[in-house]
């Protein structure tokens, strides 16, 4: 089936839902599943929601609220933001193993309850066909509220939605795949304000360094020891001996002592 062919299943799938709530993160996927909405949908039938909370990075909230101004949608469509305090859900600050499907389960009946009061009965989610074959939690969730995936029935995989975002002048269409913070603390330790903190300083001094969408992990064990995962074509840079010395530097004026490297990228 080639690009265009899924294009047009996609567009098909989308033709048959008339209004719809797009649930939006400002990433590859919901952008490029935005876009094909309001493509074929028209901005007067598409409403996107977006969650804001401390989980997200500030780039990460502005280049979401942005988007329509971005692209020319900012006057047509309707943009609602939730301001959300994920750390006060007991079933998200305590971080258990299904962490991901308890936040997303809350996040999503949100959503459907804002929709239910504006009469739209579909909640779009940019959920796409690598997504079945890996560890998402947060799939389950989708399934049981009945989200729709219309990227997901359409077999639209990651690198074929940023090649035809690329070909809409999307400019998330190389842009590095984003997971909220949390996930950057083991399950079983407790995610608090000043843990976040700690992340986003890490992620931002490596981007400092040139090292864009990195992630840095907290240990279970040890408060002194982190996990650094790349992105792959940066893997070279990165295991240079000089610049070992620059990162470990900079994580040891974090307290770091332990900078485990994940020799498999992102």
């Amino acid at each position: 089936m080639t690009l265009t062919e899924q294009e047009k299943k996609l567009h098909h799938f989308l033709s048959g839902y008339g209004q719809v709530g797009i649930a939006f993160s400002g990433g590859v996927d919901s952008s490029f599943l935005l876009k094909s909405a309001l493509d074929v949908l028209g901005g007067e039938n598409v409403v996107v929601l977006f969650a804001r909370s401390c989980l997200q990075t500030k780039e990460e909230q502005h280049r979401a609220l942005t988007w329509l101004a971005r692209h020319g949608f900012s006057r047509t469509v309707r943009l609602l933001t939730f301001n959300l305090k994920p750390l006060s859900w007991p079933e998200m600050a305590t971080n258990p193993e299904d962490r991901c499907y308890q936040c997303k389960r809350r996040l999503y009946a949100l959503f459907f309850q804002e929709l239910a009061r504006m009469n739209i009965p579909f909640l779009l989610d940019g959920t796409n066909a690598d997504d079945v074959h890996q560890h998402r939690p947060g799939l389950l969730a989708i399934r049981e509220l009945g989200v729709r995936t219309p990227l997901l029935d359409a077999d639209l995989d990651k690198n074929k939605i940023r090649d035809l975002s690329r070909q809409l002048g999307l400019d998330t269409f190389d842009q590095p795949s984003s997971s909220c913070l949390a996930t950057r603390i083991p399950h079983g330790l407790v995610i608090t304000r000043k843990r976040l903190e700690k992340i986003r300083q890490w992620e931002e001094g490596m981007a400092q360094l040139g090292f864009f969408g990195c992630r840095v992990r907290m240990d279970r064990f040890s408060k002194r020891v982190v996990s650094l995962q790349v992105l792959r074509k940066d893997l070279t840079r990165l295991s240079k001996p000089e610049m070992m010395r620059v990162v470990k530097d900079f994580f040891s004026v974090h307290a770091i002592e332990h900078v485990h490297i994940n020799p498999n990228g992102r």
